[in-house]
């Protein structure tokens, strides 16, 4: 009973704080100055999306850990028990640390090249002239990036730098796609007039 009450106490606690990490961003963030890795634009994706997860994934970490060790002290599992408690436990971990990871780490690199987005454990190229699609998910304020292989990344429209990635994807990105999706050009304008 204890432990469920110290669950639904740290619950109450996230949700209060997390009004405050999801709150919606500043209309100036888009204005602010993106910082620069040899002379290269950097985008940084919002990092409390992935804080939220890495505390939401330590939620059931921290209720495995108690009933674990509860049942182990009262002598109602054998050591195979205490074993699975313990890998059980051990994931939810690593989701955390992960989602940590990228919250520090991620960021997508603007070269004139192309885009590189680079995760927790690896980088990922992407030339302008390899783009075949990109939409505006006006609901979520991203850019939906699709390439020749099929393969997507997305773009968070509300970070610094975005006037600046405007203007250089308005030059670089095929024309034909540019004119494939009216809203996406729209707010690439729009971005740019900042």
């Amino acid at each position: 009973m204890r432990e469920a009450a110290i669950a639904l106490a740290a619950l109450a606690v996230l949700m209060v704080g997390g009004r405050y990490l999801l709150r919606p961003r500043r209309s100036g963030a888009v204005t602010g100055e993106a910082p620069r890795a040899n002379g290269s634009l950097v985008l940084r994706p919002p990092r409390r999306n992935a804080v939220m997860l890495a505390i939401t994934a330590l939620l059931p970490a921290g209720v495995l850990v108690s009933l674990t060790f509860r049942m182990w002290n009262s002598g109602r599992t054998t050591p195979a028990g205490l074993f699975v408690g313990i890998v059980a436990t051990l994931l939810p971990v690593a989701v955390a640390a992960y989602e940590f990871a990228y919250a520090v780490r991620a960021r997508v690199v603007v070269h004139d090249t192309g885009l590189e987005r680079i995760g927790v454990v690896r980088r990922r190229l992407v030339g302008w002239g390899s783009i075949s699609k990109i939409a505006f998910n006006p609901a979520h304020h991203w850019f939906f990036v699709t390439v020749n292989d099929g393969s997507h990344l997305w773009l968070p429209a509300d970070v610094p730098g975005m006037g600046e990635f405007a203007r250089i994807a308005l030059r670089r990105l095929p024309p034909a796609v540019l004119q494939a999706d009216p809203v996406a050009r729209e707010v690439f304008d729009e971005l740019a007039e900042i």
